[in-house]
């Protein structure tokens, strides 16, 4: 990610937030000790604190649905959001489901080759970006970035998936089983996806309660198993629940292996357009199956 696209980001947003076109930017900033950190950028100064480079990892949509979004973006004002291809599919999912208005959002989109932090894949490449398909944005007010000069990232992005369909049924379920049962119900998987929103979430129910709330293998199950179908056919894959899971879990297995078989059986795949319906309110004639007939 060369240093120009940086220099580019900090003009653009200063002039936006010079003009007045966004009350507030969302994009990364350095963080003491290495790295980068979520930065609120409001005034144009601010603008010359913002960083993008291969570190540049957490998906910053999620913050579009609380505090002090929700507050400008309900008063009438607009949000600036600095966005990778994979993090403009959640924006698109949150505008598909009437979280966030499209034009209450404004999409600084950059053209990415991959992140290095958190690497999940070989040699510490994220599986996500392996043969990405998003290295520009679906979805962008700006662009900013050359996109004829993305080189992508050898590897096989669905390796873990087949691996898991290739299993017996025994197989999986010991898979799974043997997974979950290193989860601590710290929930950090659920504050860190964009698109898990509610503002109350059917694991801290207790009339009825549904989950049990001790870390326990049935509870752990019933946790993951339910916020996997939440997202099927909804998760972008951004992998946000496994970077932030303490213990270290590949989280977003579960969502994105079925999320694949929505994608196979009725050829939708999240995150491409925010004038497409969402998969579950969506039914169509030449549906596979007969229970709408």
């Amino acid at each position: 990610m060369a240093s120009d696209a940086e220099a580019q980001l900090r003009e653009k947003v200063k002039d936006l937030l010079a003009r007045g076109k966004v009350k507030l930017v969302l994009g990364y900033g350095k963080r003491s000790g290495g790295g980068v950190r979520p930065l609120f950028t409001k005034l144009p100064d601010d603008a010359e604190r913002l960083v993008w480079n291969d570190q540049c990892a957490p998906n910053l949509a999620g913050y579009l649905t609380r505090e002090p979004c929700l507050g400008i973006m309900h008063g009438g004002g607009r949000v600036g959001i600095v966005a990778k291809g994979c993090d403009v599919r959640a924006i698109v999912g949150l505008v598909q489901e009437k979280q966030v208005k499209r034009e209450a959002v404004h999409v600084i989109g950059l053209v990415c080759d991959g992140i290095a932090a958190g690497g999940s894949g070989a040699a510490g490449v994220p599986s996500k970006c392996l043969e990405c398909e998003w290295h520009t944005p679906p979805m962008a007010d700006d662009l900013i970035g050359d996109k004829a000069a993305v080189a992508p990232r050898a590897g096989d992005a669905l390796a873990d998936d087949k691996r898991i369909e290739g299993m017996t049924d025994e197989e999986r379920w010991q898979f799974w089983t043997a997974l979950f049962s290193r989860c601590i119900k710290c929930y950090a998987c659920r504050q860190a996806c964009p698109l898990c929103y509610c503002k109350e979430c059917i694991t801290e129910k207790s009339r009825p309660q549904w989950i049990a709330k001790s870390s326990t293998i049935r509870g752990n199950l019933a946790y993951h198993f339910i916020r996997a179908m939440h997202l099927a056919g909804r998760c972008i894959g951004c992998e946000e629940c496994r970077r932030a899971c303490p213990v270290g879990i590949p989280v977003d297995l579960l969502s994105r292996f079925l999320t694949r078989r929505v994608e196979e059986a009725f050829g939708y795949k999240p995150g491409r357009d925010p004038a497409e319906e969402p998969f579950f309110v969506t039914s169509k004639e030449n549906d596979p199956d007969d229970f709408i007939r």
